[in-house]
């Protein structure tokens, strides 16, 4: 008994070819096939890179791949009217759009299919390259991000879009039905302390004087010193515009860079003594959007709050005078207490009338 104990203990640890062939299956992309390494590849220039700019989506939950295919045909129409640009067939802009509507057969089918037309991920990369839109569904639910390319602006390119949903009164024109918040971003860089003040400059400049907070003085060496004071004579050149201004952060799937880090790391850079904080009524909206290892930034205008934070679906609701259920919901506990007041009023009066008739008789 003590033997086959002794064997049975042993059998799993010793040098048994299970672990070894376990290190061969996985052995770091090895045996992958061609088409495996080329979908690797394609995915991982499936999400936002540092560098890119483009427009974050908001979309109904498990809708992903119908948002997909809405905000493309949505985003094409106004590049063709804003710059006069015919759209191509956008077969090759959503990723992987029909995957999940798929059986499995047809899923074979369709790898089979891949196979044959042979398309190398460097091809596939360079057709995506120039292409004005990418829309990229990444690994969290009611999230796409679309990438731009020139001569697409994204802070104006949206701009456009959700002034013209304000301003849709028909519902029959409403052209989306699972797309919520659109969210432009103009730069996007590394998602760390320093990456988001690099990224924060490069956009801020434009509208905001970068000397940084007036009576503070900077610590370190002397070469530091001197940095910030060229770069404060830089911005002296150019005159700004008092602008007030509000930071909005959003954090997903990130744990490093904290909202309070997010708002002093960009507050800091701006002279105090010409912009103020509103967060009332601000002349501008400074929208800060971090995602894993990006962190990208725009600067909107102040009626970003009136325009419902450019949410498609409550700008159509607006202008259509649909009510949501929680509006219906205050409406109905509104009319209810109305309807309260009315009986005790109504009673009250027929407690003085009885009153007054006794005090007669």
């Amino acid at each position: 008994m003590g033997g086959d104990k002794g064997k049975r203990k042993n059998a799993p640890g010793g040098d048994g070819g299970q672990k070894q062939k376990k290190k061969k299956t996985g052995g770091a992309g090895k045996w992958t096939t061609p088409n495996q390494a080329n979908k690797l590849a394609l995915e991982r220039n499936s999400i936002p890179q540092i560098g890119d700019r483009g427009i974050w989506v908001t979309c109904a939950r498990h809708q992903e791949n119908k948002a997909a295919r809405e905000v493309i045909n949505l985003f094409e129409e106004y590049i063709e009217t804003m710059y006069g640009i015919k759209p191509a067939s956008n077969e090759a802009k959503v990723e992987d759009d029909d995957d999940a509507d798929l059986d499995i057969e047809a899923a074979i089918a369709k790898e089979l299919g891949a196979m044959k037309e042979n398309k190398t991920a460097e091809v596939q990369k360079q057709e995506e390259d120039r292409a004005l839109l990418k829309a990229m569904k990444l690994n969290i639910d009611c999230l796409l991000f679309v990438r731009t390319k020139d001569p697409i602006e994204p802070v104006e390119f949206v701009k456009r879009i959700v002034v013209d949903t304000k301003e849709c009164t028909d519902i029959r024109k409403i052209k989306c039905r699972y797309l919520n918040r659109l969210t432009p971003m103009s730069v996007m860089g590394k998602a760390t302390e320093q990456g988001l003040a690099e990224t924060a400059r490069q956009v801020l400049e434009e509208h905001f004087d970068l000397s940084g907070k007036k009576g503070e003085k900077t610590g370190g060496d002397g070469g530091a010193e001197a940095e910030t004071n060229k770069e404060g004579d830089n911005n002296k050149k150019r005159e700004y515009k008092p602008y007030t201004y509000a930071i909005r952060p959003t954090i997903r799937n990130h744990s490093n860079l904290k909202r309070d880090v997010v708002i002093n790391t960009i507050a800091n850079l701006i002279n105090d003594e010409r912009h103020r904080v509103d967060l009332t009524n601000p002349d501008k909206v400074i929208l800060v959007d971090i995602f894993q290892t990006v962190c990208g930034l725009s600067v909107v205008d102040g009626d970003w709050d009136e325009l419902k934070k450019y949410n498609m679906t409550e700008l159509y609701n607006q202008a259509a005078g649909i009510t949501t259920v929680g509006q219906k919901k205050q409406q109905q506990q509104q009319q209810q207490h109305q309807k309260q007041d009315e009986k005790t009023s109504e009673s009250v009066k027929d407690g003085e009338t009885k009153d007054t008739k006794e005090e007669q008789e």
